[in-house]
């Protein structure tokens, strides 16, 4: 598998082999533009690079041409009704972000977790009350607010766009949740975030079971996502966010195959 010139920047986790987060990017760093960084805290494990690790990390990304996005933490909601909780996740948030600011992210994947897509107007309104002030909190540590992504997840994206205007926060677009949650209208949704999208988030999805490779995914839904990208010269980061090498080298063909033939 070699690096191909596409006008987005490729990318995938740093999880393709089971082992740590630097020996993934001493692995992948050559082979794509871009790697997701999930990275975790809790009182029993953290895969946060040391200093002297983020400091590698750079290197490998100035060798190989890579860049980096992180996604912060998941265990704690950062939009939970829970005060405590939220204060929980936007510490560990913020350690993640100071940590990584000298690898210059092109993002900082958040979800705003903490409510359901059934939930009633009063819940609602409550809760993006809550997210702002999460977002306020890191925009505190970032070095430029639109290096902020929020990821849709299973409620109606449109809930946290205003939230993401009012902080100049981008979006994470996830495609693979569209066509998990929203499969009836998802080409509407993708135009619509599509110009204010920073990076997008693509995986199979075969029905049931997400972040699967492309090669298990609907092939003519991803063929569509390509033309859209395609048609509004989207240039910004396609995290291809699975798990293993046999998904990876799937995935990366298929996108391979795919943009040969739109172009």
């Amino acid at each position: 598998m070699t690096k191909t010139n596409y006008p987005f920047k490729l990318g995938t986790t740093s999880y393709i082999i089971p082992d740590n987060v630097l020996p993934n990017v001493r692995e992948i760093s050559p082979l794509v533009d871009d790697i997701e960084l999930v990275l975790f805290e809790s009182p029993e494990i953290s895969n946060i690079p040391s200093p002297d690790e983020i400091k590698e990390l750079a290197d490998l990304g100035a060798q190989y041409g890579c860049g980096y996005t992180v996604h912060l933490p998941i265990d704690k909601k950062a939009g939970a009704a829970d005060e405590n909780e939220r204060v929980g996740f936007c510490d560990a948030a913020s350690r993640i972000i100071e940590r990584t600011l000298p690898l210059g992210p092109r993002a900082w994947i958040l979800h705003l977790e903490g409510i359901k897509p059934d939930a009633a107007t009063e819940e609602i309104d409550d809760w993006v009350q809550r997210c702002d002030h999460t977002i306020l909190s890191l925009m505190e540590v970032v070095d430029s607010p639109a290096k902020v992504a929020i990821e849709n997840l299973g409620y109606p994206w449109h809930w946290h766009h205003e939230l993401a205007k009012l902080n100049r926060a981008s979006l994470c677009c996830d495609v693979g949740h569209l066509w998990a949650y929203f499969d009836h209208n998802w080409q509407v949704q993708l135009e619509e975030m599509l110009p204010h999208t920073s990076v997008v988030h693509l995986h199979g999805f075969n029905g049931q079971k997400d972040h699967m490779s492309l090669a298990s995914g609907d092939r003519d839904n991803i063929t569509i996502f390509f033309e859209k990208l395609k048609k509004v010269n989207y240039n910004g980061v396609v995290t291809l966010e699975i798990f293993n090498q046999t998904d990876l080298s799937e995935s990366v063909d298929m996108v391979r195959q795919i943009w040969e033939k739109l172009s």
